[in-house]
């Protein structure tokens, strides 16, 4: 039987763990793979040549962010169940596969009327099907449904335990955690760094609601600087926007 407990090396965070087959499997899923191809920024490449990365970087990087907030909350007291992490890492492993190419560029192009986040759905269903008959016991797979059914729970924020969706989807996730060390690494723009590890060993757990402790307020505040410098200087940058409108302008025609 094959090995499935993968260490990838990752440019930002440096070794990543594959936690279990699961996850393994829906890492190997064509949805998952295809995002190797999708550019995380766009068209940014025009102003940033390094700015080359893709969304399988990103969720990847996502997912070991999340390995650590479990780690960092269940050091805290925090109940989270290994099915509830393991949930907890596909949901923001698959935030993404609904993007297209040039991902936000077109979302509204290709397609209209309908995010990427429910096309992410769409396609964490058809992940979850394709899967069922494998981890079914005993090959009946109507006795407990499908293995990515608390994962998809936690994505739709339909799961008892609201804090998980807050991790992959609030003010301070670690989407955005990933994404900002990301794209500043790989664009050189340094104003963009955050001290993840430190926000991440700061949350903690109130009333089913993610919280910060008092002494790492500053923290918080450099994170959302630094997200507002990256619009300021990456995402919203003229040569960026002109670039993007061009090519739905092209497309829209």
């Amino acid at each position: 039987m094959a090995n499935k407990r993968k260490i990838i090396n990752d440019p930002v965070f440096g070794f990543l763990t594959i936690p279990n087959e699961l996850v393994y499997d829906v890492l190997q899923h064509p949805y998952v793979q295809r995002l190797s191809r999708i550019r995380q920024l766009g068209l940014s490449d025009l102003v940033y040549p390094g700015a080359l990365h893709s969304r399988f970087g990103h969720s990847l990087g996502a997912m070991h962010l999340m390995q650590e907030a479990i780690t960092a909350l269940r050091m805290k007291g925090v109940e989270i169940t290994e099915e509830e992490s393991t949930a907890a890492q596909i949901a923001i492993l698959l935030h993404d596969i609904g993007h297209g190419p040039f991902s936000h560029v077109l979302e509204h192009t290709l397609v209209d009327g309908v995010t990427h986040e429910d096309i992410s759905l769409l396609m964490m269903e058809r992940i979850n099907n394709d899967l069922m008959m494998r981890y079914a016991p005993n090959g009946d797979a109507t006795l407990n449904g499908g293995p990515l059914d608390m994962a998809i729970a936690i994505f739709k924020n339909e799961y008892p335990k609201h804090f998980l969706h807050q991790l992959i989807s609030s003010q301070l996730d670690v989407d955005r955690m990933d994404y900002l060390c990301r794209d500043s690494f790989f664009t050189g723009v340094q104003e963009g760094r955050v001290a993840s590890e430190r926000l991440l060993k700061m949350l903690d757990v109130r009333d089913d609601r993610l919280v910060v402790q008092v002494k790492g307020i500053y923290s918080v505040e450099k994170f959302l600087v630094a997200r507002r410098l990256m619009y300021w200087q990456v995402y919203l940058h003229k040569t960026s926007v002109a670039a993007e409108q061009h090519l739905i302008k092209i497309l829209s025609r």
